[in-house]
């Protein structure tokens, strides 16, 4: 990191790796257990099975002790909630609402995703990263969660976490009673004093911050970086800086999933596969479940966690928040944790195995897949922008 982006990052901070399964949400169901007066929730997606009844069952009894809950879900993400359980929720005394339709029809505009995951307790705790409220981030005795990772922050940023989520939460149109006032100022600093910085990604209102961090990270970088990497299709400046990078003599491990959830996606990302591993990036596969982890680390001086994927749709279509982090003693224990996932649970895909296992219909698919979520991400990228109002 240079001078200058260092001054960016602020020191005092306590900082807790997450990982998916029992441990994540057994954190969430604690902070939301001790909270004393306000807790900010904003997600994509809650599923009303066992782990998502289980955040939400601690969210009601939070609000039958008096706390102010505000509750905001992505109305696309969490479409399939039942009137049931809203009902339920809205009786307990929860404030709750869904972001944002998926179309606007005035000026014909779609409108961004909701896409981060954060739980902020009383200004003073937040939890951060990039699992969704699901039993396949928990995971069963018979299948193991998908991987992601959080982080558990205290510290002066939460005072920032605490504007956005209430900016997210006080739109125009909802009434006085409900609106979010409470302001985090008094907030202590820490022994540990790890540097880091919330990064927003909010095509809306211009802010690129989580994206730039990339491609600094990637511009700077001098001797490694681990990349996983849920839905990777990154653009051409960033394949122009990684391919800059491994010129250099950069260590370049770029870890995606063996099988996913968006086959499109996986056949786009595959499509790039001799793009990368050309230019002497190794790619390994995660094998055990899904991957859906949105994380990286360079150097051992500077990682990434949070709900951003390398690619256009989160640049343009979704609100995004990820922690960025300069402290080595953190990120070179995350980045063991990485490297030990690489070594017990990925396979190496070689150039030549890459070569064998291609096929012209493989190719063909691979082609199609990428051209078309291409596209969809330029017409995405102008219909989310915000529209000019015409001069008189």
């Amino acid at each position: 990191m240079d001078t200058r982006l260092k001054r960016d990052y602020i020191g005092g901070h306590s900082l807790e790796l997450l990982r998916s399964g029992e441990q994540f949400f057994a954190e969430n169901v604690r902070l939301i257990n001790e909270a004393k007066r306000y807790i900010h929730f904003q997600t994509y997606i809650v599923d009303e099975d066992q782990t998502g009844l289980r955040v939400i069952d601690a969210l009601i009894r939070a609000a039958e002790r008096g706390v102010r809950i505000y509750l905001l879900l992505d109305a696309f993400g969490t479409k399939y909630l039942s009137g049931g359980l809203i009902k339920r929720i809205e009786s307990s005394g929860i404030l709750f609402r869904f972001f944002s339709p998926v179309f606007i029809k005035k000026g014909f505009q779609l409108s961004l995703r909701l896409h981060h995951k954060v739980l902020l307790v009383d200004g003073e705790a937040a939890i951060i990263g990039g699992m969704n409220y699901a039993d396949r981030y928990h995971g069963t005795p018979q299948k193991k969660e998908w991987l992601d990772f959080a982080v558990l922050m205290k510290g002066p940023e939460c005072v920032h976490v605490n504007s956005i989520l209430r900016r997210h939460w006080n739109k125009t149109f909802i009434s006085r009673q409900e609106r979010a006032h409470e302001t985090a100022s008094q907030i202590k600093t820490y022994e540990e004093n790890i540097r880091l910085r919330v990064l927003e990604n909010n095509w809306y209102r211009n802010k690129i911050e989580i994206l730039r961090s990339y491609r600094h990270a990637f511009k700077h970088a001098h001797l490694r970086m681990i990349i996983l990497a849920s839905y990777f299709l990154p653009g051409r400046l960033e394949r122009k800086l990684l391919r800059q990078a491994s010129t250099r003599g950069v260590d370049i491990k770029i870890v995606l999933t063996a099988e996913s959830d968006a086959p499109m996606f996986k056949r786009a990302t595959r499509f790039l596969y001799e793009y990368i591993l050309r230019n002497n990036i190794t790619i390994y596969e995660y094998l055990p479940a899904n991957l859906h982890a949105k994380v990286a680390a360079v150097d051992g001086k500077w990682c990434t966690i949070g709900s951003y994927n390398l690619n256009h749709i989160s640049d343009y279509g979704s609100i995004e928040m990820n922690v960025g982090v300069t402290d080595t003693a953190f990120t070179r224990k995350f980045e063991d944790l990485l490297s030990e996932i690489i070594r017990n649970d990925c396979r190496q895909i070689t150039f030549e195995e890459y070569l064998r296992r291609r096929t012209w219909y493989s190719q063909l698919r691979g082609w199609m897949s990428y051209q078309m979520i291409r596209l969809f991400m330029r017409i995405m990228a102008q219909m989310t922008s915000r529209k000019k109002k015409p001069s008189n």
